[in-house]
């Protein structure tokens, strides 16, 4: 029974704890209770070598402050075309490259339906938190350490990068709750 315990407790902390972007970096501000969340796109800026995990997936979370279940989601990312967004990139760093990430067309009304509920509760978009479990990859041996992590997010149109992650060693990624051993790159 207590292991049973420990593992329902570790998967609600996993589920819980994420990096959320700095919603008041560079250009106009996010606001997570009335900009349009949906639309944003997630940039992975991965040193070459290391991927994302296609197999365990990218997760998204929105956490509204004291909300119920339509107000805590998990969503999974899909791969996105970046063309929207490459051209207000900075370029990739040299031996950098970004994987470009979106939510689904289906995510659209949960995250419509939860800042409505999150509004609708007064709860300021100053506490609802935005957040990214990554799942990532390599393709050979990696110096954890040494290698960084950057995940940023960005509102076509609306704002600049904002960070998730923002070069951080991989071996503190990989101790994010949720985030599991790095895999190998099919």
């Amino acid at each position: 029974m207590r292991l049973l315990f420990a593992i329902a407790l570790s998967l609600f902390l996993a589920a819980c704890s994420s990096f959320g972007p700095d919603v008041n970096s560079r250009g106009p501000a996010l606001d997570p209770s009335k900009d349009d969340v949906a639309d944003l796109l997630i940039v992975f800026d991965l040193p070459r070598g290391l991927g994302t995990n296609n197999t365990a997936g990218q997760l998204f979370t929105f956490d509204a402050a004291q909300g119920g279940p339509n107000e805590h989601l998990r969503l999974m990312l899909a791969p996105a075309d970046g063309d929207q967004v490459m051209s207000s990139l900075p370029p990739p760093a040299a031996g950098r490259s970004y994987l470009l990430f979106q939510l689904p067309p289906q995510a659209k009304s949960q995250i419509l339906a939860a800042q409505q509920s999150a509004q609708a509760r007064g709860v300021p978009g100053s506490s609802i938190q935005l957040g990214i479990v990554p799942h990532l990859c390599s393709s050979g041996p990696v110096d954890q350490n040494a290698t960084t992590v950057t995940i940023s997010a960005v509102l076509p149109g609306k704002t600049g990068l904002l960070p998730f992650i923002n070069n951080e060693p991989l071996a503190q990624v990989l101790q994010l709750p949720g985030s599991n051993q790095l895999g190998i790159c099919s």
